[in-house]
């Protein structure tokens, strides 16, 4: 009897054994694989932000050198001009690279592999006839992209990944090669600020041949080198453009969870890897107290064991420690994070751990114990719909004895709440007869969150909240499907806001973010459910209202979103109002792709923004064709400067009664062949890209040396006079320009006028005026050009030493037919001479327009009258002709 009992005893103690050894193996099983998977999620979702911003970074960069190359004109693709086009086209390099970080520098090369032009460099001193780019495009013009190996710049000496397309001539032939060395340091940066843990690694590599481009961390002697073992290549290769896997590196012999993505239509992939001794460590810690506990329980029933063999008369200490051992196994129970719960035929809960009535906010274990688990918690779908619960899996396996997986389900909580599980379970079986089932579940709401807020950064702006361009292009193409279905039109609208650059600079760029987010608001409620608002990046939005019947339904919204962004906006510590320009391009009128109506609402944007602000306008073919002439200007403006493309033609001013050249105008042209472009094409271009500061400067130094050459066709010293525009204050060095002009040419300072305009004057800051006061010191002449059209201040001609007002030829055109002008121009000849100051009448194109003005008492005048504008030629010879006719006169010499 005794030994029977013992051996009852030793048979319970070791089925006890095996079945937490079981459950054990199972927990650590489950969370094993778990570690593994959220480890393969983690490295997934940093190689597709990462694959995004690289694609980007490739994409843009491409499009950058393709327009370069595109625009270069083949004239200059030689060392024998270089020096004429150098800093010209260095400037313009420079301009473009200034807006990528990435590049080290823009480079163009002739096609003998001479480094011509460079962004960071005037003059550049180097070959790459021997770099891979070169030869191949060079053997290979047809090709139209080269990625190089990783190389170290002969300009910049760092380490580069150069990105080249062709330059091809006019019949198509290689001409060149346009390149940007593409910094390795940037990417470094980029990848370093990733945290895959303390042996995580990041791997960029082509994909064409699976060299290395850049590791982090760095290993010595691996860049451009491939590995002979490399299942992420060898995937690659059979054509997977995304993946996981996991093996041990061959670089440092660590094993890890690798993602790897292929970057866009690139030669390249990214791969991300975890190493397995980081994502396990808190595992091996569970497992290594696990096993200590196992074994401690072993220790005890082996003591519990041998106390049993040696007399019956200790089974009240074997009692004892084997109820020891069932609060240990309750205390691992109760130990493990996952929710673990003991159900019956019926669904009914027969046991429950502290972690499943933490998650299912249930204070106490009878709260639970004998009721229908599976319809307090199983009431719904994932989707948040009723779930009946004759189709709840849970109930359906345990009919069947079957188990049960979901990775993504719900459970219902005692407040109601709904929590996102992954759960399983497994059918309990007792003496070879099923008796229920154990449930066990885990929350997955926190990496479902952070999934979710990963997809929203990668597809919405971070400040305003709004979708960026790139979801911004895939509603467009939802919205563009439906439109081309329903026969309608589609409005695509780029806004701009007016004076924001003022927000930000005067006020900070705290306040000019909070202005972004209430003007996003804004746009919000003034738009309608389906239409779409999406920040493009600074002040800039793009905004799509799909159902659009026509341009008559299309004012009137569009007046809306106008008249709603003039309402001032409270912000946090101030008050502040904005205007918008809007530009607009229809579908499929103006274009069918994205791209395309979105320059073109930019172009007509910027049309509105010409208009004077707070309008919009629609795009038409005229404002294609004039932003292509703009462009082919501005391509070839420095060009033309450079070669002597412009002339400078005058105009004479004459004072009135005795008719004697006191002074000439110079007007420039630009001479394009046999074209004469007339400035009215050229300056507004010219000054919205400063290009008017070299121009002014030429201008300032060729009037100068030419005014010495007519002087001795004249018996009296003749002025001068330059326009001065209002770029030339904020952008070039106005006074050394002034200074330098007179002492290379010899020109005394009192024969050099400068002619401002009110609008320039009203503008200007202390400095400005100071500048003006020291030139008017040296002795140079100033004057007020087109007087009475401005605000007309008086203020700078007391602050100023002008000497000369010119009366705009608006007022001198019907001086004879309008009393009011005519009275205005009386005035404004008293106003002067009461002030000391000479006038000087423009636009006189008849004598009885001269007679009335020399009786108001006018001094001088200019007009077609006298001469039209003429080159230097001609006018010697008019200041000659003048003058003979003046000592013809009565008293002349």
């Amino acid at each position: 009897m005794m030994q029977r009992s013992q051996r009852t005893f030793i048979v319970f103690f070791l089925l006890l054994f095996v079945a937490t050894a079981a459950l054990i193996a199972f927990l650590l099983g489950t969370s094993y694989v778990e570690k593994q998977r959220q480890a393969e999620v983690n490295a997934s979702n940093v190689v597709r932000v990462l694959e995004a911003r690289l694609e980007a970074t490739l994409r843009r960069s491409q499009a950058t050198l393709e327009e370069l190359a595109r625009t270069t004109p083949p004239a200059v693709m030689s060392l024998d001009v270089r020096a004429q086009h150098a800093l010209a086209i260095q400037r313009e390099l420079a301009l473009r690279a200034s807006h990528f970080p990435e590049i080290v520098g823009l480079r163009l090369i002739d096609a003998q592999g001479n480094v011509l032009y460079a962004s960071d460099f005037l003059l550049p001193e180097a070959s790459v006839r021997d770099r891979s780019y070169y030869k191949l495009l060079q053997q290979h013009p047809q090709q139209s992209l080269f990625f190089s190996e990783v190389s170290i710049g002969r300009l910049s000496h760092t380490r580069q990944l150069y990105i080249a397309v062709p330059i091809r001539d006019a019949r198509g032939g290689f001409a060149g090669v346009a390149m940007a060395p593409l910094d390795i340091a940037y990417f470094q940066k980029l990848f370093a600020a990733v945290d895959l843990g303390p042996h995580g690694v990041i791997t960029f590599r082509r994909s064409d041949d699976g060299r290395l481009v850049l590791r982090l961390p760095e290993q010595p002697d691996t860049v451009n080198h491939s590995l002979n073992y490399n299942p992420m290549q060898q995937r690659i290769d059979a054509g997977d453009a995304l993946g996981t896997l996991r093996y041990h590196s061959d670089v440092d012999h660590i094993e890890r969870v690798y993602a790897f993505r292929r970057i866009g239509d690139y030669p390249f992939y990214l791969g991300a890897g975890i190493a397995s001794r980081d994502f396990l460590a808190p595992w091996y810690a569970t497992l290594l107290g696990t096993v200590g506990v196992s074994l401690m329980v072993l220790l005890a029933l082996g003591l519990l064991l041998y106390r049993l063999q040696r007399s019956e008369v200790r089974q009240q200490d074997a009692t004892a420690d084997l109820q020891a051992s069932e609060d240990r196994f309750q205390l691992l129970i109760n130990s493990v994070g996952e929710g673990i719960c003991g159900m019956d035929h019926d669904g009914r809960c027969i046991f429950s751990n502290p972690a499943a009535r933490r998650l299912l906010a249930y204070q106490e274990d009878p709260a639970l114990l004998g009721v229908d688990l599976l319809s307090l918690i199983h009431q719904h779908l994932p989707d948040g719909q009723f779930l009946p619960a004759e189709d709840c899996p849970i109930r359906q396996a345990l009919r069947q004895g079957h188990s049960a997986h979901a990775e993504d389900d719900v459970f219902t909580r005692a407040d109601g709440t709904l929590l996102a599980v992954r759960y399983d379970a497994y059918p309990l079986v007792k003496d070879g007869r099923d008796i229920g089932a154990v449930l066990l579940f885990q929350d997955i709401g926190e990496g479902k969150r952070q999934q979710q807020q990963i997809a929203f950064l990668a597809h919405h702006d971070v400040l305003t909240g709004l979708p960026n361009r790139m979801l911004a292009e895939e509603h467009f193409c939802q919205l563009a499907s439906l439109a081309q279905r329903q026969g309608g039109m589609l409005a695509m609208l780029f806004l701009d806001l007016d004076g924001f650059k003022t927000i930000n600079d005067s006020l900070g760029h705290d306040v000019g973010d909070e202005m972004l987010q209430a003007v996003a608001l804004r746009l919000r409620s003034l738009l309608r459910e389906h239409d779409t608002a999406c920040r493009l990046g600074g002040d800039e939005f793009l905004l799509l209202l799909p159902g659009i019947a026509g341009v008559d339904a299309l004012l009137p919204l569009i007046g809306r979103i106008l008249h709603g962004l003039e309402a001032p906006f409270t912000l946090s510590r101030h008050q502040l109002s904005t205007s918008a320009s809007i530009g607009v391009a229809l579908y499929p009128v103006d274009g069918d792709d994205f791209t395309t109506l979105m320059k073109k609402a930019d172009t007509a944007m910027y049309h509105a923004k010409d208009a004077g602000r707070n309008t919009c306008r629609l795009f038409d073919a005229a404002m294609h064709v004039e932003a292509q002439e703009m462009l082919r200007l501005r391509s070839q403006f420095l060009t033309a400067l450079e070669s002597g493309q412009f002339v400078l033609h005058y105009q004479p001013q004459l004072r009135l009664g005795d008719e004697r050249v006191l002074g000439v105008e110079a007007l420039v042209r630009w001479q394009d062949g046999e074209t004469l472009i007339p400035p009215a094409q050229f300056i507004p271009m010219a000054e919205s890209s400063g290009l008017i500061v070299p121009l002014g400067e030429w201008v300032l130094h060729e009037a100068c040396r030419q005014a010495m050459s007519w002087q001795s066709c004249y018996d009296s010293p003749v002025v001068v006079a330059v326009n001065l525009s209002a770029v030339q204050f904020k952008r070039g060095n106005l006074e050394q320009a002034v200074a330098s002009a007179l002492a290379s040419s010899g020109l005394a300072p009192h024969l050099l006028e400068l002619e401002l305009t009110e609008t320039t004057l009203l503008h200007q800051t202390e400095a400005v005026l100071s500048t003006l006061h020291r030139l008017s010191q040296l002795g140079v002449r100033l004057a007020i050009d087109d007087f009475g059209t401005g605000y007309s201040s008086l203020a700078y001609l007391k602050r100023l030493a002008v000497n000369t007002l010119k009366i705009d030829q608006s007022f001198i055109r019907n001086l004879a037919f309008d009393p009011d002008d005519a009275n205005i121009v009386c005035a404004i000849i008293e106003m002067a001479h009461k002030l000391q100051l000479n006038t000087l009448a423009e636009g006189v194109e008849s004598r009885q327009i001269a007679d009335l003005l020399l009786q108001m008492g006018c001094d001088q005048v200019q007009g077609y009258y006298y001469s039209r504008p003429v080159p230097i030629d001609q006018l010697q010879v008019y200041l000659r002709r003048r003058q003979a006719a003046t000592q013809a006169q009565p008293g002349g010499r």
